[in-house]
């Protein structure tokens, strides 16, 4: 005789096989057993077929479709939607590469004014470096020229006072001789 459970097992694998579990399909599948043992087990498995399993029926027409009109329109809402955060997203990224082109070429205008000002100050720190270069020429070359000349206003000075004393010597002497040549000069002058 066979037990509750195996003829649930039964049951499940005819089920499970595509089959209806029939009081007669579940008897020749566990081999045998009466038909009210089979019968009372049977009627617990349903109940709990029915509790374990509950029957959906299948929407009517008229609520299908209209829950596809719904869906349909629910799409076509999230689509607009989408389309428009895109295209926001779009002009926004627009406007950002617009501001970045504008600061770019902001940047390169920088750059390039930065530039010719730095070749002006480079220009001009050549002309600067040259012109320094040649002031210093100038000035060593006046320096050597004033010490020349300080040298040439010693000797000059040292011939003067050298000259100096000689004329004071000769003024000398000539008062010596004075009164005696005098009439010897006035007979060279005439």
């Amino acid at each position: 005789m066979a037990s509750q459970e195996e003829i649930w097992a039964a049951a499940d694998a005819l089920v499970k096989a595509g089959g209806r579990p029939t009081l007669a399909a579940v008897r020749k599948a566990v081999g045998g057993g009466s038909f009210t043992t089979i019968s009372e087990a049977m009627g617990t498995w349903r109940a709990r077929q029915a509790s374990v399993e509950p029957v959906r029926e299948p929407a009517p027409v008229a609520v299908s479709q209209h829950a596809a009109v719904l869906v349909s329109e629910l799409w076509a809402q999230a689509q607009a939607i989408a389309r428009e955060r895109l295209q926001a997203d779009r002009e926004a990224l627009e406007a950002a590469r617009v501001e970045m082109a504008r600061e770019r070429a902001e940047a390169v205008e920088l750059a390039d004014t930065l530039a010719g000002e730095m070749d002006l100050v480079r220009a001009e720190l050549e002309a600067a470096q040259m012109l320094l270069t040649e002031k210093d020429e100038a000035i060593l070359e006046q320096t050597q020229e004033i010490n020349h000349w300080r040298g040439e206003a010693t000797l000059m000075r040292e011939k003067a006072a050298m000259l100096e004393g000689k004329v004071a010597g000769l003024e000398q002497a000539l008062q010596q001789i004075g009164p005696r040549m005098i009439p010897v000069i006035g007979t060279i002058g005439d």
